[in-house]
């Protein structure tokens, strides 16, 4: 037996859940013949090509065998996996601050106060820096995201950050969100999205993998939209607010779709109308904690990928606050979360 290639690449750079693959081309096999693969000490495959999810940071020594009755060959590899968390960490520094310091989009949905008070990219950059603000993310799907001047750590058993609004007792407009770290150190929030697992999201009637379009009717005028339920319906304009509600300045200026989860709070259109709040894991939402902080405290741990498995996040660069409901709700027109800034709670205590 011998490598059909004398030459070879010895060592290998990775990050942590990269992918190892390796196909040596072994000559003059005979019929029989066993192939291992030993990383350090553990023996992990005996299959002649390796395909390896490296899972854990470090320097590996990997070895590789083949043996016959009276023949063996071996070569050996150094394997360099890195952990992106310790390579991309951006650390407090004394001039850092708690607040948000950076809105990287914004692209709400319709709604009353799109295009108006609470509803441009003006009023996006107002929330940077402090909590006094308010930013409307219109009807269900629009959304906000925004970062910090630093890595929000996820500390472990305890809250890590906290997403101001204006909810009230009766008045919750609940959003939902998604958390990403920088993995790729690039500083643009092109990585993967996770979602915080809130009470709602197992409730029976929730919606995941939920899409609603949304046609710009060029006036002011209700906006109507088409979901993947084969539902229609408008969002509503009201005397209050008598602009266009479709977005003008975001780059789809004929409709618009977008896709998450949808969650059903409790809507009571009796008297003066109410919106109940969830029990957690939504901003502006009313909920238990809400007093105090002012807000909505978010766990990083609550975070879940696509088939909602739970999903081990060191810290994060980047949050997407979404409106989660589709509701119009009498005369106080459709439920769109709002936000008035957010902190980092490990600068709080």
């Amino acid at each position: 037996m011998e490598f059909a290639n004398p030459e070879y690449q010895k060592d290998y750079d990775l990050m942590i859940n990269d992918t190892l693959l390796l196909k040596p081309e072994v000559l003059n096999l005979p019929q029989t013949v066993s192939f291992s693969w030993i990383l350090n000490d553990d023996k992990i495959s005996s299959q002649q090509n390796l395909k390896q999810v490296m899972t854990e940071s470090g320097t590996f020594k990997l070895e590789f065998k083949a043996v016959a009755d009276s023949d063996s060959i071996s070569r050996l590899f150094q394997i360099t996996v890195n952990d992106p968390y310790e390579l991309y960490f951006r650390p407090k520094t004394e001039s850092s601050s708690e607040y948000i310091s950076e809105i990287i989009e914004y692209k709400p949905a319709p709604g009353q106060y799109i295009n108006a008070t609470y509803g441009t990219p003006e009023d996006a950059e107002k929330i940077i820096g402090g909590k006094s603000k308010i930013l409307s993310l219109g009807a269900w799907g629009g959304y906000v995201i925004f970062s910090f001047d630093h890595t929000i750590e996820n500390k472990s058993d305890t809250k890590d950050f906290v997403v101001y609004g204006n909810a009230m007792n009766g008045l919750s407009e609940p959003g939902i969100v998604q958390v990403s770290f920088d993995e790729n150190g690039n500083g643009l929030a092109d990585d993967a999205w996770y979602e915080l697992l809130g009470s709602a999201h197992k409730a029976e009637e929730t919606i995941l993998n939920y899409e609603v379009t949304y046609t710009n009717p060029g006036e002011y005028a209700n906006v109507p939209w088409v979901d993947n339920q084969e539902t229609k319906d408008s969002v509503m304009v009201n005397a209050y607010h008598k602009q266009n509600y479709y977005p003008l300045f975001i780059d789809e200026q004929e409709a618009v779709t977008f896709a998450g989860t949808r969650i059903y709070p409790t809507v009571k259109l009796e008297g003066f109308a109410s919106i109940d709040a969830l029990d957690w894991g939504y901003v502006d939402n009313y909920d238990s904690e809400y007093s105090v902080h002012g807000g909505n405290a978010m766990e990083i741990d609550w975070a879940v990928d696509e088939e909602w498995n739970p999903v081990n996040l060191k810290g994060i660069d980047f949050v997407k606050v979404y409106t989660g409901a589709q509701e119009n709700v009498g005369w106080l027109g459709e439920i769109s979360t709002e936000i008035k800034g957010a902190s980092d709670l490990s600068m709080l205590r």
